[in-house]
């Protein structure tokens, strides 16, 4: 078996999953996604919510506005 030294597994190979904080309420992080806070809402934008990818927070963000949000018991956080 031939093994190349200088083979280096691709960036894509050895990447993590993006990080999810856990929903306080229900304790996983398996429904939990970011909310977009965004001026403009392209089609883009749209089909993600509409895939349940995030979800839309409105056109201007606060210090204190949430930017994580449950959708299994619809909880709100800040990480």
């Amino acid at each position: 078996m031939d093994v190349d030294p200088f083979d280096i597994p691709s960036r894509k190979e050895t990447r993590r999953k993006p990080f999810r904080p856990r929903c306080k309420i229900c304790r996983t992080n398996k429904y939990v996604v970011p909310i977009v806070y965004s001026i403009e809402i392209t089609e883009e934008i749209l089909e993600k919510e509409r895939a349940k990818e995030i979800r839309i927070g409105g056109n201007a963000r606060s210090v204190d506005a949430p930017n994580w949000y449950c959708r299994r018991c619809g909880e709100e956080f800040q990480r």
